[in-house]
């Protein structure tokens, strides 16, 4: 008998499967697609090299202002898509090759649990029924839809890592990261850039209208142009030069307003893929982000786990890591709690941002008294020398000095922000962290120095 059946080949299904397996069990793993899920092939991975493109063309334009080059570079699109598959597909191999060294088997079908330990799999030759003492549910996401006259004319984010084959305008609703990472890529490669955003301020999941607000403001120097407090109404076609167009009509307070786009995109969000589960199964659990499941990953069967995004908000690769993993090691009998906080944010788009822990605003609601520690890159060296003075450092700390959460806006936020995750993590206080020796020049220090200024000891500042 099978140790463990994995439903779902993403982030936290293959991370279960492959620790399941070096534990010792037998796995079977079920996929619809390929290996890797949303994350390496429509997702995370392709978003990141795309950023990475738009960021090097960046860096170019950058070193004309510096009188480095003559010529403004000029972006051949088809190299960007033809990256995207290089590092898609040398990732995708060696995954695959790593499923096989561990010895887990992978089924490439669409998987349906109709009880406990038992899965029914269809595939090309037709069904096959699996049974396993245990049962691992990571069918991940798919793409939220829009429910608004003509919203079929839109486009997805998935399909839209692909760049069009020339600049144009281009619309995206959602201000939230996956929209935000899409517009900041599209604008960096010359693209007219609006993002509409029916919150008051841009990325609300942060809880920082601060920093929410000066993030738009770096997007909006950049050339995007942000509409907050609007809500699509209607999508119309037309034709503009002989060529199709799409009108969008937008509300925002009393205004009626449309604007006209070649293409545009719904990065709305996701939502959890539940269809991997029969009709009639009692006992499983959900809220309303997806399937509710304890401390050790297990839903309100016995035996069945799950992970990933199936599980709900947020949605983020790197947790769905370690939930996949939690569950594998329960699954195989370990008994082990699964320690997922504090979680890490990122957002890649120039100037970029990351976050950890408790915001000021999210502190106060839950009764706790903080105070709050800056330092601007613009007075640190490091980030000087790197051309990347926008942003800053914020610290948060309670009274008695405990970091409780960091906020860094500029260039390089997401290789920052673990010292601020393992600060939260451990609970250490203002002076541990002030106490270490920050090499120099490096954008590190403006952590030393944000916890420096809650001291009112600033070097620098």
């Amino acid at each position: 008998m099978l140790d463990l059946i994995v439903i779902g080949g993403g982030a936290a299904g293959y991370a279960g499967a492959l620790r399941a397996a070096q534990l010792g069990g037998k796995v079977l793993l079920v996929e619809m697609a390929e290996v890797g899920g949303t994350c390496l092939h429509r997702g995370c991975v392709p978003s990141k090299v795309l950023y990475e493109q738009a960021a090097l063309l960046a860096s170019c334009r950058a070193a004309i202002k510096e009188g480095l080059f003559l010529n403004e570079p000029l972006p051949v699109f088809a190299a960007v898509t033809r990256r995207q598959k290089e590092v898609i597909e040398k990732l995708h191999r060696g995954l695959q090759d790593l499923l096989i060294k561990k010895g887990v088997t992978v089924i490439k079908g669409r998987a349906r649990v109709k009880g406990t330990g038992k899965v029914l799999v269809s595939v090309d030759t037709g069904q096959e029924e699996y049974v396993a003492r245990n049962l691992l549910i990571a069918s991940g996401s798919v793409e939220k839809e829009l429910d608004f006259p003509g919203a079929q004319w839109l486009s997805g984010a998935e399909e839209s890592l692909t760049l069009p084959d020339e600049p144009c305008r281009i619309v995206v609703i959602g201000g939230g990261v996956t929209g935000l990472e899409l517009a900041g890529a599209y604008a960096s490669f010359a693209f007219t850039v609006t993002v509409v955003e029916k919150d008051k301020v841009i990325l609300p999941t942060l809880q920082d209208e601060e920093t929410s607000k000066w993030l738009a403001f770096f997007l909006k120097k950049r050339g995007l142009k942000i509409l907050t407090g609007t809500i699509p109404e209607r999508l119309d076609r037309d034709y503009e030069n002989g060529k199709t167009v799409l009108n969008l009509t937008l509300s925002q307070g009393k205004k009626v307003h449309t604007i006209t786009a070649e293409r545009i995109i719904n990065a709305t969000g996701r939502r959890p893929r539940l269809d991997v589960f029969a009709a009639d199964m009692e006992g499983l659990r959900q809220h309303s982000g997806g399937i509710v499941v304890n401390e050790y990953m297990e839903t309100g069967i016995k035996g069945i786990y799950a992970a990933g995004d199936v599980t709900g908000p947020p949605l983020l690769a790197h947790l769905a890591y370690h939930e996949g993993i939690a569950a594998a090691e329960n699954a195989m009998g370990l008994n082990r709690k699964a320690a997922l906080k504090p979680v890490p944010f990122c957002l890649s788009v120039k100037p970029g941002l990351a976050w950890v822990g408790l915001t000021e605003s999210q502190a106060r609601e839950k009764g706790i008294k903080t105070r709050a520690g800056y330092f601007p890159f613009a007075a640190n060296s490091g980030a000087v020398i790197k051309g990347a003075e926008e942003g800053f450092v914020k610290i948060v700390a309670a009274e008695d000095g405990m970091i409780i959460g960091m906020q860094a806006l500029g260039e390089h936020a997401q290789e920052l922000i673990m010292e601020g995750t393992v600060a939260v993590s451990q609970g250490l206080n203002i002076q541990q962290l002030s106490r270490l020796i920050h090499p120099h020049p490096t954008m590190h220090e403006a952590l030393w120095e944000a916890c420096l200024s809650l001291e009112s000891l600033p070097l620098h500042g």
